[in-house]
């Protein structure tokens, strides 16, 4: 039985800054954690939509062109974790809070709120999953360090989650923020 898709909307990391976050991780020597998000899928999840199990993929992908905002910049501005600090289930770039990522969270989710598309009840912790899935090993305190880095976010996109290719999260739409031009 073959798995229908699933989809999330989405921020693609840009490559810069994606590439930095991968050689950061990599000076950690991390075996603690089964996957590691290659650079090319490192991206910040604004909603999960998961399965389209009503059919509503191509009436989301409409909505969501109706989003109005400006392009805004974000912070990396550490690492934190999810899970059992000792045997983290995953360890991620944490964001400087942003309003503007806060209200592209909110009109995406007022934007599909006529579909059966439900968000995540649990609340919005904007992220950038570095690695999961723990592998075991010495569940010593992990401590782990990141510099600051900051990018512009000009679009987000709807991802189609593909998990035997790479990259593993396909943009199948995207909307650029309007510049106001």
């Amino acid at each position: 039985m073959t798995m229908k898709p699933h989809y999330f909307i989405g921020i693609k990391i840009p490559s810069a800054i994606a590439e930095k976050l991968d050689e950061e991780r990599r000076s950690w020597n991390l075996l603690s954690h089964k996957r590691q998000t290659p650079p090319e899928d490192m991206h910040i999840t604004l909603l999960f939509i998961g399965e389209d199990v009503h059919d509503e993929i191509d009436q989301a992908e409409k909505l969501l062109a109706g989003i109005d905002q400006q392009p805004f910049s974000l912070m990396v501005d550490g690492i934190k974790k999810f899970g059992n600090p000792a045997t983290p289930r995953v360890i991620y770039a944490s964001l400087e809070e942003s309003r503007e990522l806060e209200e592209l969270q909110r009109q995406i989710l007022e934007n599909l709120k006529t579909l059966q598309i439900r968000p995540d009840s649990k609340k919005f912790v904007p992220h950038i999953t570095l690695a999961s899935k723990w592998a075991g090993g010495d569940p010593e305190e992990l401590r782990f360090s990141i510099g600051q880095m900051q990018f512009e976010v000009t679009e987000f996109s709807l991802f189609r989650i593909a998990p035997m290719e790479n990259p593993r999260y396909q943009k199948i739409a995207n909307y650029p923020l309007d510049a106001g031009i």
